[in-house]
């Protein structure tokens, strides 16, 4: 009985780091590009160490396949981890295509391509880190709020106050009101150096 070869595939990965955005675009480009399946993780940030897309990729991966990704930063943590990831792929005999920088990893050239192109994302999100880092702590030494906004305006706040102080409402009774609970009716008083009694 002759052995009929298998079919080499193509297998695709995308990854966003938030909720807000979308695999959409890669996705598309990887299929556009032949890749059947493609593996997803959605609001997954680079430096997360459990990626279940990604894991389910390298497992449907076998010999002769090529693992495919819109861009070489949707896949590593960094420059070591992508090292290891490509030697343990060339083991298998698997080859790494980045449509995006358009590197193939069957040639040397396309190896040190990688590494390099690796390195370099690795330290371009660390200088975006490091520019985050310093923008929050000038907003913060501003006295910019940072984070989610707050529930009740400055504005509320001082009504709600009033009703309590002056009043007499009972505080249960003002957050009621404004549909918040009396620790957040607190901490508001708090934020703008009111006191609750």
């Amino acid at each position: 009985m002759v052995e009929v070869a298998r079919t080499p595939v193509r297998i695709g990965y995308a990854r966003v780091s938030t909720d807000r955005q979308t695999t959409a675009q890669q996705v598309y480009a990887l299929r556009s590009a032949g890749c059947h399946p493609v593996f997803v993780d959605d609001g997954v940030h680079a430096d997360s160490v459990s990626r279940p897309g990604l894991e389910r990729a390298k497992a449907a991966l076998q010999d002769g396949d090529i693992f495919v990704v819109w861009a070489i930063d949707r896949a590593f943590r960094s420059t070591i981890n992508a090292i290891l990831f490509l030697d343990d792929l060339r083991s298998r005999g698997i080859s790494f295509q980045s449509l995006t920088q358009q590197i193939d990893t069957r040639t040397p050239e396309g190896r040190k391509w990688f590494i390099d192109t690796a390195s370099w994302a690795e330290y371009e999100r660390a200088i975006i880190s490091r520019r985050t880092k310093e923008k929050m702590a000038e907003a913060k030494r501003r006295g910019q709020h940072l984070g989610r906004p707050f529930k009740l305006s400055k504005r509320r706040v001082i009504n709600a106050h009033q009703l309590i102080c002056e009043q007499a409402v009972d505080i249960d009774v003002v957050a009621a009101r404004y549909h918040v609970a009396p620790v957040t009716l607190e901490r508001a008083f708090e934020r703008y150096g009111l006191t609750a009694n």
